[in-house]
């Protein structure tokens, strides 16, 4: 099974975890309900909700998870599947620390463990998902930074530590932080390429004091671009969290093991979204990639003359064929993005593209920038212009594949831009995709842990089971 690293909801729902000491038999129904909505509207506030169930492939997506269960309906353990089309931009790696990516409100019966339906009460939680970092050696000496991946070093590196020594050839790929939850999630990437994920909150030794159960939900936005986190100096903004990578309905699917029998058969809830076509028929069609030129790493494509619409869409990587002699790629916290971009539209004439690059990155003139396309088996300066005040280089070409931002290395005194036959026009470039996979997978849910902590009648509620 391959299962989603939309990880907000998969999260918070771990936090909403029913204590299971041993086994037992289920006391009565169990009716959860699942929906989601997908959406491009406003890619950068949680506070407007997804409303159409549908967005444009390349376009910045976000999407509102509900799930509900019952009035004295136990919890449940959560496992999310989502279909490899809908992924996250080049990687969480590339979301900077402390930027704010989604945001949820949930509201539960919480009772003393195996009284919760009878004893509890209702209460309601809600925070925002931060992304922090996973250097270990991160610190500020402040219990509230969430975003260094010391503020609870021995149960941080212990869980990372116990993680890798049970899956042999993984590493450490990104994390989340809820605030003010305080709990973080852990991401690993195995060698396979998939992502396993565990969660940690406080001390998870700590035998429980409460529970929860129905009536209860859970809402989680996660957003279609990085939002800026004010309680930090940086703006950390503007990257595209989720996109679609091909157009068609697709099918989100939810697992739910319910808490109140032994782990094993769970309930699939599915729900459905749609990825549609971006690139329709007609003249100066422009489509936004990887959330437009209004995000960083965010392209547009236009094309003179669209005669039967398709689908254009970029896989975004962080390795590829190297660049010329003399120059170095510019791309996102000092790791170079490769952009492949393909179309199954028809169309003729010229085509832009237009790529948002990040000036932090810029070592010398922005000025001096250029846009390269792999043609062949070298890369070409297709450059037409440099807007250095909005930070957009663009290029005219008239097919598409692989396209670099470059600059001059510092070694070197002078620019060299690559020709094909001695023209100043690129040649009719071939396929170069071949190989340059994305770096995407979807979580593994059997390989999966979660931790929850939770504050009750005086005490921390801490629970830990590994799937499968």
């Amino acid at each position: 099974m391959r299962v989603s690293r939309f990880l907000p909801l998969a999260a918070l729902l771990a936090l909403l975890l029913v204590w299971q000491g041993g086994p037992a038999v289920a006391q009565g129904p169990f009716t959860p309900t699942f929906s989601v909505t997908w959406d491009e509207v406003a890619p950068d506030n949680p506070d407007i909700l997804p409303v159409d169930d549908e967005c444009p492939v390349g376009a910045a997506c976000k999407a509102l998870l509900w799930m509900e269960i019952p009035d004295g309906q136990p919890g449940a353990d959560i496992s999310g599947v989502l279909p490899s089309s809908i992924v996250g931009f080049a990687g969480d790696a590339l979301i900077r620390d402390g930027a704010i990516v989604g945001k949820f409100v949930s509201s539960w019966r919480l009772g003393p463990v195996g009284r919760c339906p009878t004893e509890g009460t209702i209460r309601g939680f809600q925070g925002t998902w931060l992304d922090g970092t996973t250097d270990a050696s991160s610190t500020t000496g402040s219990a509230s930074d969430l975003g260094s991946f010391s503020h609870w070093p021995t149960q941080l590196n212990g869980t990372r530590d116990d993680f890798l020594a049970a899956n042999p050839g993984a590493v450490l790929n990104a994390r989340w932080v809820a605030s003010p939850a305080y709990f973080n999630v852990l991401l690993f990437r195995q060698a396979d390429g998939t992502i396993l994920y565990t969660t940690v909150n406080v001390d998870p030794t700590v035998p429980p004091t409460a529970e929860t159960c129905g009536p209860g939900f859970t809402r989680s936005v996660v957003l279609g671009l990085s939002a800026d986190n004010p309680d930090t100096p940086a703006n950390e903004g503007g990257i595209p969290v989720r996109t679609c990578t091909a157009a068609g309905t697709q099918t989100v699917r939810w697992l739910l093991d319910r808490n109140d029998t032994p782990p094993g058969d769970p309930l699939v809830l599915e729900d459905t979204a749609t990825c549609s076509p971006n690139t329709p028929a007609g003249s100066g069609v422009s489509v936004p990639l990887n959330g437009g030129t209004e995000a960083l790493a965010g392209m547009d494509v236009t094309f003179s003359s669209v005669a039967s619409g398709g689908t254009t869409s970029v896989v975004t990587t962080t390795a590829g064929p190297p660049p010329p002699t003399g120059f170095k790629i510019v791309g996102l916290a000092a790791i170079p993005l490769y952009f492949d971009i393909n179309t199954d539209a028809s169309y003729s004439g010229d085509l832009t593209v237009c790529v948002r690059y990040d000036e932090s990155q810029v070592a010398g003139p922005e000025g001096n920038l250029k846009l390269m396309q792999r043609i062949d088996s070298g890369f070409v300066n297709v450059t037409t212009s440099v807007d250095t005040a909005n930070n957009i280089i663009c290029g005219t070409t008239t097919h598409l594949s692989i396209f670099i931002v470059v600059e001059a290395s510092a070694a070197v005194g002078g620019m060299v831009e690559m020709q094909v036959d001695g023209s100043d026009s690129p040649a009719s470039p071939a396929d170069d995709s071949a190989g340059a996979g994305p770096p995407y997978a979807a979580i593994a849910g059997g390989g999966a842990a979660a931790a929850f902590a939770i504050a009750a009648a005086g005490g921390w509620y801490a629970r830990r089971r590994w799937l499968g």
